[in-house]
């Protein structure tokens, strides 16, 4: 073919790597013979003139170098983030530039009418949801979780690249598909060769991170430096994380073999799911739409994500991800409300992964157990705060106020019920006070205030709701300025004398809002903290490490963080989940990443002509030998192994004669 961009010597040179990054295989063809080359100009045409240019160079240098040359070159592009940085950075755009414009060429569905075809993009259709109705993945409690909103179809001539936006099942189906299609060519992808697109997603979220903090802003209403802090750093951090501790916990593992299986090897192999369905909440919607895709792409699994339709960033991951040459049939994203969650579980991932409210889970683990698909619920969250007479009050007063107020208390690992020991409370209660009324609220645009706004409405009203019930049951609010309760600016209260009865003592308020209660002793306030239907996280203060640890072990949660607020979730190692109505499974940390696999068990054995003890025939004399070689091995004494070994080579010997005679043989 002929190219008005690519001259011959280049195309050789992406003829020459493309096979080199895709030899093909039984199933699929070598990227020469795909006929996928011919569709680059195309792809090139919406390069800048730069990007294009370099390109052009590499794919010249390609031509003329040796193939274990341009192997090598290839090699350590993959490895580039471990390389000095004047090192890493040429390596980066052949990372990014000549593995994109292959695998992009290669994997995508190309048609007739122009670069949305090339990348597998399409026109979307956006279903605009009610203003108070949500959907699975809000993470709002059980608020606003009913119904599905009559919204009205808008459609966009110019779509963001990657969106295919459901209007019906039917439509549902077909980003499953898609995302299907592409499973088999990432699965083959080595775990090296996935951290590559990772690392990339990782440098472009840090270089655009304040256009990032301007769409989270503007979609949630957070303080930026909530935004910059909780989502932007969170998520590096993660990704770091699967960076480097990826490969090896990916690894084939060695594992234990039993003395009787003698000569054999025991392995677990971490293989993809295939595709997995990600539904994300409000709260975060940066950070929890990024990490668990990451996660699923690493683990060598395609995913159809689908954003709340409250705070979907519209556009913005796509564009992150098509920039980090992440293959469209990799990713799918949809939008919609609660009725495109439900087609798209209908559509029969192989998981779904699901972070919100306790009443949306209950739904979508329903509708998932009838057709047998493995879900993960990261719900709700009343967590509790503990502090001992011997903690420091203005340490733990202060991580108390952030516990409770950061994202202006929309967290599901929110300080939500604050048990200080009776010794201290009116001093303790003194103190958060000081440090309340010190709090600044707004949405800034330069980092300069602490909490912004609520994000959507039907939260507002929900945490009004519990403020007007426990003023009715004898609660004492706090609050520094006031509020009508109708403002998304909800200032940071605090609420004294809290009682069992009401609301914001069981229900997840998810709101700037800290009840205190008083309690006397270890054994009463492990009761109270553990009387909740919810058991997501937890925090115990106390200089006594011995009482906090035996605390921490008590506490009904999954996680504890000890003189310290909301950390385990901080930490990219730890596994983050709860029991209870929190929900169930593990994300993050080895556990989460397994999570995300078909953990294979596999026993391998040599070829040989040996009939097994335990196969047929079984006969008096068989059992009388496995016996003996039994109660050897398991039973005391310095000899036992002996023992173990006499009866173990008397038995295979009979097996193996037995076994190829028949059950006539009668020694």
């Amino acid at each position: 073919m002929t190219s008005r961009y690519l001259s011959t010597s280049q195309l050789a040179g992406l003829l020459k790597v493309g096979d080199m990054m895709i030899p093909g295989d039984n199933e699929l063809a070598p990227f020469s013979e795909s006929g996928s080359v011919e569709h680059v100009d195309r792809m090139l045409e919406f390069m800048t003139d730069s990007d294009r240019q370099g390109v052009k160079l590499l794919f010249a240098m390609f031509c003329f170098m040796p193939t274990i040359l341009v192997r090598g070159i290839m090699t350590l592009a993959d490895r580039k983030q471990h390389l000095p940085g004047l090192l890493g950075a040429p390596l980066r755009m052949i990372n990014i530039g000549v593995k994109g414009v292959v695998m992009s060429l290669y994997y995508s569905d190309v048609g007739d009418a122009g670069i949305y075809d090339v990348m597998g993009w399409t026109p979307k259709v956006v279903e605009r949801p009610d203003e108070e109705v949500s959907q699975p993945g809000s993470g709002a409690g059980d608020a606003g979780a009913e119904g599905r909103a009559a919204g009205v179809s808008e459609v966009l001539p110019k779509p963001p690249p990657r969106s295919l936006v459901p209007e019906g099942a039917s439509a549902a189906e077909s980003a499953m598909a898609l995302a299907r299609a592409g499973a088999a060519a990432l699965g083959r992808l080595s775990v090296a060769e996935r951290v590559s697109y990772i690392a990339s997603l990782r440098e472009i979220v840090l270089r655009r991170r304040e256009e990032i903090i301007d769409r989270i802003q503007q979609d949630t209403g957070k303080s930026r430096s909530d935004a910059l802090m909780s989502e932007i750093y969170g998520l590096l951090e993660a990704l770091v994380w699967l960076e480097k501790e990826g490969p090896t916990l990916l690894a084939d593992r060695k594992q234990h073999t039993p003395l009787t299986m003698m000569g054999k090897t025991s392995w677990t192999w971490y293989q993809p799911l295939g595709t997995v369905l990600i539904i994300s909440p409000w709260n975060y919607p940066f950070i929890q739409a990024l990490q668990p895709i990451a996660t699923a792409l690493l683990t060598g699994n395609t995913v159809v994500y689908k954003p709340s339709e409250h705070t979907p960033l519209e556009g913005l991951i796509e564009d992150l991800l098509a920039e980090a040459q992440v293959p469209p049939s990799w990713v799918q994203i949809v939008y919609g409300t609660g009725t495109v969650g439900a087609a798209l579980i209908d559509a029969k991932p192989d998981k779904v992964f699901f972070t919100g409210s306790t009443k949306t889970g209950r739904r979508i683990a329903a509708r998932a157990a009838k057709l047998l698909v493995p879900v993960e619920l990261e719900l709700g969250g009343k967590d509790a705060m503990i502090v001992f007479e011997d903690a420091n009050i203005d340490r733990a007063a202060a991580g108390a106020a952030w516990g409770a107020l950061t994202n202006t208390g929309q967290s599901c690992t929110s300080v939500e019920r604050l048990y200080v020991q009776e010794s201290i409370y009116e001093a303790f209660k003194a103190r958060l006070l000081e440090v309340t009324e010190q709090i600044v609220q707004e949405v800034d645009e330069d980092g300069d205030a602490d909490i912004g706004a609520m994000t959507v409405d039907f939260q507002t009203k929900i945490v009004a709701k519990h403020i007007e019930d426990a003023k009715t049951k004898g609660a004492e609010v706090i609050c520094a300025r006031p509020w009508d309760g109708k403002s998304k600016l909800i200032p940071p209260m605090v609420v004294d004398r809290v009682s069992a009865d009401m609301s914001i003592a069981g229900e997840e308020t998810f709101g700037p809002v800290i009840p205190l209660v008083p309690f006397e002793s270890e054994e009463e306030v492990v009761r109270l903290a553990n009387d909740s239907e919810y058991g997501l996280t937890a925090s115990v203060w106390s200089k006594d490490l011995d009482r906090a640890r035996r605390v921490g072990r008590a506490l009904a949660t999954g996680g504890v963080s000890i003189n310290n607020v909301m950390l385990t979730e901080g930490n990219p190692a730890l596994p983050f989940g709860g029991v209870k109505n929190s929900g169930f499974g593990r994300h993050k940390g080895e556990h989460g990443l397994h999570g995300f696999c078909n953990v294979k068990s596999v026993l391998v054995d040599k070829d040989s002509d040996k009939i097994e003890a335990n196969w047929y025939p079984y006969t008096a004399k068989k059992y009388r030998l496995f016996d003996d070689m039994m109660t050897s091995l398991f039973g005391k004494g310095l000899l036992r192994l002996i023992g173990f070994a006499r009866a173990g080579l008397k038995l295979e010997s009979y097996s193996n004669k037995a076994g190829r005679e028949g059950r006539g043989t009668r020694l």
